[in-house]
């Protein structure tokens, strides 16, 4: 049994502390509950017991200037340091803030893991209280699960993170000892499972040596158990200083590569190799879980063109193979993405192959932007390998993907049996806020487009006059096939496969007011604290608005969005393509729909206005039922177009669960947007990125989730930047009444 230490005399330190109860004890000393006989505040009074860590003469010299450096560090993230003193001559202790709750190792003693979003949400916690020390030059040197707690008391993860020990732990055989023995006693996870290899080797730490331990705990936190186990110290230390920590496959994790990647970056071996700072181990987390370009939680690139571009690529079927520039470069995951980064400007080649499909291939030019396709591959019946094709002249084998590649003929990377009349679909980011365009690229053929250039103009010389009077006779305009290129042209001339589209009226349910429920404390961090609020009488739209009412708006006035190519994808001269009337309007930003508001406004005589957050959740959550959902309490597949996997979204009204008073789809098919400008609720201390104009969306779409910490309900909130054009944003008016 351990042995309990005792301090003679009365439970009163100076005079002042009266020490309640023995919480804890360490490697270095114990730990007491305690109040100030006075002020009658709580603390924390950690004792260093010289007989734990040695007989060091210069213990209370060092101990003092460590404390000092601890109590420097002012910050919501770390433990703070209040007081210090000296028992009898020879016993130090420190004087700290106490806090309740859990440490992070009880937390992952419950969940063995925890989601990739939920672990982004500690580490970043965790890395602000670590980076604010690091900026003052003070490393912590024993990072663990047990000297991180997470305090009850606290209304978001951001708050409630506390870091323990901060200047205290510098590391002495004796403690290290201790700790493993502890672990192998009571379970508890020691500082040699997470210590870095320069610290086995008695090198001065520095800030990479915490990085590394934050990289651990991040494994930890992930895969369920730390990358190094062994049953001795030396067995331990031999890992972390030569193995390569085992892949979350070999954990038996289904993770992404690109967090794999970012988690391997902070556990390389060498510090220089290290990812070099907490910000930004952080940041390649976050754009690890939230990949530029996917869905609607991106932040989207900052201005002006970079060298080299990111590409996600979107395969059907998932777990295809894919190349670039006939290089392979991985296999798309089982949602079917796959991310690439650092690709040089220029124009690519694209290749997906995937056994029992025919090829898909394709050109991409990169522009420093972020770009991203998505491959849908054909059934043909043939069973590919997934070799790479021959290259051709003008082509180099092997080349990396910094290396721009020229302009080849389809020819060129075809194979005998290839299907190449199959419909290639490919959706193209055109810029850095990741929208999707959708378009049929030009079928290839022999002749590469400069001999195609140069034969239609000669082509064209030589027939114009016969063509004039062919027109002129015929009473016809001749028209070239039809692409993404020319879809915003439009022409008098009825066209196949685009119907008159009929003047739609706005429909609208009518809703009372109330006060009600925002919110939810058991959600995300912005969707706390609960707060009441009332709500006046209002319409509302009962569905999102279609592509057939956008398009009595733009017949009327002449209208096209500034990005009139990714607004009609999926338009052909400048009309929905038939069948699509009742599709919601998409790509369309904050300016766009008050545009439309205005003119339907002007056309019917009463003001209409994009709702607020307020109205569009009193709506969602049937007022003062409080609703989770539309529908009810429970959430229901039938109800909202949601889990699609990032394929398309309905018409409006097809899942018939509406909400108490008509309204449909106010959960999933697409986001759409409200007036209210990025906010939190009051009494909601954390920070609003105000360096960009944003707007609150609602109501989820076909891309996102039922289900996970990012799941869709009456309650989930976003805010997007007001002039983004996405696959996933439409909207829906209100009036008063």
């Amino acid at each position: 049994m351990p042995t309990v230490h005792t301090i003679s005399g009365e439970p009163v330190l100076e005079g002042k502390y009266h020490l309640e109860s023995r919480i804890g004890q360490g490697g270095m000393g114990v730990v007491y509950k305690a109040r100030h006989a006075y002020l009658k505040t709580q603390h924390a009074i950690k004792i260093i017991l010289p007989d734990l860590v040695g007989n060091d003469p210069q213990l209370v010299t060092r101990f003092r200037q460590e404390a000092l450096a601890a109590a420097a560090i002012r910050h919501q993230n770390v433990v703070g340091v209040s007081d210090y003193g000296v028992i009898n001559g020879s016993v130090p202790f420190l004087v700290m803030e106490y806090v309740e709750g859990e440490s992070l190792h009880d937390l992952l003693t419950r969940e063995r893991s925890l989601h990739p979003e939920k672990a982004l949400e500690l580490i970043s916690a965790i890395g602000a209280g670590v980076a604010a020390a690091h900026h003052q030059g003070i490393v912590h040197r024993d990072l663990k699960p047990l000297n991180i707690m997470i305090c009850s008391d606290k209304p978001s993860i951001a708050q409630s993170v506390k870091i323990l020990d901060f200047g205290l732990a510098k590391i002495k055989s004796g403690e290290l000892l201790g700790s493993f023995i502890q672990a192998q006693t009571t379970g508890l996870m020691g500082s040699p499972y997470y210590m870095a290899p320069e610290q086995w080797a008695d090198d001065e730490p520095d800030s990479r040596s915490d990085i590394y331990s934050l990289g651990v705990m991040l494994f930890q936190m992930l895969a369920g158990d730390v990358p190094f186990k062994g049953s001795s110290i030396p067995a331990i230390m031999k890992k972390h200083i030569s193995d390569p920590p085992p892949t979350f496959a070999e954990m038996g994790v289904n993770i992404s590569p690109e967090i794999e990647a970012a988690v391997r970056h902070t556990l390389q071996k060498e510090p220089v190799k290290r990812t070099s700072t907490v910000e930004q181990m952080v940041d390649e987390f976050k754009n690890a879980v939230y990949p530029p370009g996917i869905g609607i939680h991106t932040t989207g690139a900052s201005g002006g063109a970079l060298p080299v571009s990111s590409l996600n690529i979107h395969t059907e079927p998932p777990q295809a193979n894919v190349y670039v520039d006939n290089v392979p470069v991985g296999q798309s995951r089982e949602d079917g993405w796959l991310m690439l980064e650092g690709i040089q400007s220029g124009n690519h080649f694209l290749r997906v192959s995937h056994i029992g499909f025919d090829d898909w291939v394709g050109d991409v030019i990169c522009d420093g932007k972020p770009q991203r396709v998505v491959a849908e591959l054909g059934k043909g019946g043939m069973q590919r390998t997934g070799s790479i094709p021959m290259p051709s002249a003008g082509r180099t084998t092997g080349s990396s993907l910094g290396q721009n590649s020229m302009d080849q003929s389809f020819q060129e990377t075809r194979r005998p049996g290839d299907s190449t009349d199959s419909t290639i679909q490919q959706n193209w980011q055109t810029g850095p806020q990741g929208i999707f365009v959708q378009s049929q690229p030009p079928k290839r053929s022999f002749f590469s487009p400069l001999v195609i250039g140069i034969g239609a103009l000669v082509l064209l010389v030589a027939l114009g006059g016969i063509g004039g009077i062919a027109a002129y006779m015929l009473g016809i305009i001749p028209h070239g096939k039809q692409t993404a290129n020319t879809a915003n042209t439009t022409t008098p001339t009825a066209t196949p496969g685009v119907s008159p589209v009929p003047t739609a009226t706005a429909e609208m349910v009518s809703i009372p007011g109330g006060t009600f429920t925002m919110g939810r404390n058991d959600g995300r961090e912005n969707e706390r604290p609960e707060h009441s609020v009332t709500i006046a009488d209002f319409m509302m739209d009962k569905t999102e608005v279609t592509n057939g009412e956008f398009y009595d708006f733009m017949r009327a006035t002449g209208y096209k969005p500034i990005l009139p190519e990714k607004f009609l994808a999926h338009w052909i001269n400048d009309k929905p393509i038939q069948g699509e009337e009742k599709m919601p309007v998409r790509f369309v930003n904050i300016d766009d729909a008050k545009a439309f508001a205005d003119w339907r406004s002007k056309r019917d005589g009463v003001q209409y206005r994009l709702p607020t957050e307020e109205e569009f959740e009193y709506a969602a959550r049937n007022g003062s039922k409080d609703s989770l959902y539309p529908w009810g309490d429970k959430y229901e597949k039938r109800c909202a177009v949601l889990d699609t996997g990032g394929t398309e979204p309905k018409a409006v009204g097809s899942m018939s669960c509406p909400n108490d008073w008509g309204a449909v789809d106010l959960i999933g098919n697409v986001f759409e947007w409200t007036s209210t400008p990025v906010s939190l609720y009051p009494g909601n201390n954390g920070l609003v990125n105000s360096s960009a104009k944003m707007n609150m969306v609602r109501g989820g779409s076909f891309f996102q989730k039922s289900t996970g910490s990012l799941a869709i309900t009456s309650t989930f909130r976003q805010p997007i930047e007001s002039d983004k054009r996405s696959p996933e944003l439409g909207f829906r008016l209100v009036r008063s009444k």
